[in-house]
């Protein structure tokens, strides 16, 4: 690839250099993923000649930040990375965020301190905003605010036939509908504008249940999110800490019920519906102070070093004592599923602008599973239990979710509906009509 190599201000990895390796490698390394190439985009016009060099050639071309969201549907592409296209702009008057594709989530955080404002941050400050928004994207502030996909104004984008173009809602509703929530299946996305939110008293914390208490603190948080208002957000977890020297005492080795709980304004509006939860339990920890935008990212403390990870997720309308007995009966003891979250979503079905369906669905909880894998050989058996817990909240399904849910063996069909993908179809046919563009879960 010596031609690209010579346009390039940014750098081209290919493998037999020094560095492939590291370049190609995922976030989630249990995602071996094998690229043809990495391109690290110095910016826009390296992305420019990068697809239009694989477009005249009959290649294909992948977009990845951080390395997050991989899957094996990238290998044998050009990869661009993305990172370097870092530039924020915030305008916090008319509450705009204007972002580089390579922008984190903990960047902008930490810009509106003292803004009264905030972004729509999920539980890791290392997420990429465009990734995150143009997938979906499920947020600390969803319930009052909706998904990310629902804040995204605008994009740049260079689309499959190698041409950098600004999308909005005037410019091309229909392309800018499928980037909120279809994913990198159009182009490669350069930089976003974001919508802005008040948050002029963000209020968070944690109680910590012995997970011995997980059945009355289930029920209880099922109550909680029946009553809580809708700036309320409030999440459920079942969790089991390894023996890790790198952990502290207090929960090296050890297992909780534990229930987030976070507000943008209002802090009062936490009391009510935490009192119902600590009258279920006797907490070991109860922690709740405000937080500044930046600190919101800490409030789950997702590791953010690279991991072998592999997920399941599901939606279902309400937590029943029947579904509270399965999650325990899968994740109420030591397993190799590490963690059961259950997220409250949305508080009414309204969007802040129209996208794919899935981005923001209408079903009132999420159900999130995971499996941190210690050693390759156990990956096999961790996926194993995910797929089995996921045949078993089966009855409970209540709908679609975004593309950020899906595990690294879906596909966009557990995903979306069937119309919808539809549509998403004619508008790649028409943006690359080449099939240049290759999301992490592509359109097929």
């Amino acid at each position: 690839m010596d031609e690209l190599r010579q346009v390039l201000s940014g750098r081209l990895v290919v493998p037999g250099d020094p560095d492939w390796e590291q370049a190609r490698r995922a976030w989630n390394l249990s995602v071996d993923q094998q690229p043809a190439a990495v391109v690290e985009a110095a910016g826009h016009n390296d992305v420019e000649f990068t697809v239009a060099y694989a477009g005249a050639r009959g290649l294909k071309v992948a977009a990845q930040a951080g390395g997050h969201g991989a899957t094996r549907a990238l290998d044998g592409t050009i990869l661009v990375r993305t990172d370097a296209l870092d530039d924020i702009w915030i305008d916090s008057h008319a509450r705009i965020a204007r972002l580089g594709a390579g922008v984190r989530w903990g960047t902008v955080q930490t810009a509106l301190d003292g803004t009264g404002l905030t972004g729509l941050p999920g539980t890791s400050s290392n997420i990429s905003v465009a990734g995150f928004c143009t997938s979906g994207g499920f947020s600390w502030f969803s319930r009052p605010f909706g998904s990310g996909a629902g804040s995204l104004r605008s994009a740049e984008i260079v689309d499959g036939t190698g041409s950098r173009r600004r999308i909005d809602d005037a410019v091309d509703p229909e392309l800018m509908w499928a980037l909120r929530g279809g994913g990198g299946n159009f182009g490669v996305v350069t930089s976003i504008e974001v919508e802005l939110h008040p948050a002029p008293e963000i209020t968070g914390g944690r109680l910590m249940f012995p997970i011995e208490q997980s059945e009355a603190v289930l029920t209880a948080y099922a109550k909680a999110t029946q009553e809580a208002p809708e700036q309320v957000t409030l999440w459920a977890y079942l969790i089991h800490y390894p023996q890790s020297a790198a952990l502290p005492d207090a929960v090296r080795g050890k297992s909780f019920c534990m229930v987030d709980a976070i507000t943008p304004y209002a802090p009062e509006a936490l009391e009510g519906v935490l009192a119902t939860i600590r009258a279920a339990g006797t907490p070991v920890a109860d922690a709740f102070a405000p937080l500044s935008p930046s600190g919101v990212a800490e409030m789950n403390a997702v590791p953010a070093p690279p991991q072998a990870l592999s997920l399941i997720t599901s939606t279902f309308d309400e937590l029943t004592p029947e579904l509270i007995g399965t999650l325990l009966e899968y994740a109420g003891q030591p397993s190799l599923i590490f963690q059961v979250q259950i997220r409250h979503l949305r508080a009414s079905g309204e969007v802040g602008h129209p996208g794919v369906a899935a981005a923001d669905p209408a079903a009132q909880y999420m159900v999130l599973a995971v499996s941190i894998v210690p050693v390759p050989e156990l990956q096999e058996q961790a996926e194993a239990a995910l797929r089995s817990l996921k045949d078993t909240l089966a009855p409970w399904h209540a709908g679609g979710m975004p593309p950020t849910g899906l595990s690294a063996w879906e596909s966009l069909h557990e995903s979306i509906s069937e119309p919808d993908l539809a549509r998403l179809r004619e508008i790649k046919q028409r943006v690359d009509p080449l099939g240049v563009m290759v999301g992490n879960y592509p359109l097929v």
